[in-house]
């Protein structure tokens, strides 16, 4: 029995080492500016709607690919997101920002185009998971707390040329991050591969 299990272990371990041998590493650097925003609601917020804010996101990336045409791409991004709100009858208007440590996991199907510069399309979705920093705004000032994590999914399309990456995607968060609000948010990247 313990030379079946060996052996069994031997063979994943074969496997999985080709896999991996097989595997291009590289990594690289993105930013992308955010345009942020919520869905739900907060009962602090009664007579208030959301409209867009700006953010901007900052970090780098790490891909194993294979044949340049799948992989998965851990990013570890420090996130600057919030909304503003104004009120329907005062005009008054209040905003939320949060930073965030944000870590996507990205799975990527790419279409390199048969030319001598390297193009390639691609088409890439994947959950994030965000861990919360700091808030500040007028809208903490109205007792609103923000919760320690943030979970969501990202879809998008871009292209890489040569090493450079332009990427448009939207993400939305699957759990709330005060009363009913989740974060809706869409955005532009660039970025290099090294």
């Amino acid at each position: 029995m313990y030379i079946k299990i060996i052996f069994m272990i031997l063979v994943f371990l074969l496997v999985i080492g080709g896999v991996a041998y097989s595997l291009d590493f590289s990594y690289g650097f993105k930013g992308e500016l955010l345009f942020c925003g919520f869905l739900g609601s907060h009962p602090t917020l009664n007579g208030y709607t959301g409209e867009d804010s700006n953010g901007i996101a900052l970090g780098g990336f790490t891909k194993l690919s294979y044949e340049d045409i799948l992989s998965i791409q851990p990013e570890l991004l420090l996130s600057l997101k919030g909304d503003k709100f104004k009120h329907s009858v005062t005009k008054e208007k209040i905003s939320l920002t949060q930073f965030y440590i944000e870590i996507p996991v990205l799975f990527t199907v790419s279409f390199p185009l048969p030319t001598s510069l390297y193009i390639a399309p691609k088409v890439f979705a994947g959950p994030y998971f965000g861990i919360h920093l700091y808030s500040m705004g007028k809208v903490k000032d109205m007792g609103i707390d923000i919760k320690p994590f943030d979970f969501g999914i990202v879809v998008g399309m871009g292209v890489e040329v040569h090493k450079i990456i332009f990427a448009l995607s939207h993400s939305v968060g699957l759990i709330p991050v005060s009363g009913s609000l989740e974060y809706d948010t869409h955005f532009i990247t660039i970025g290099i591969r090294l």
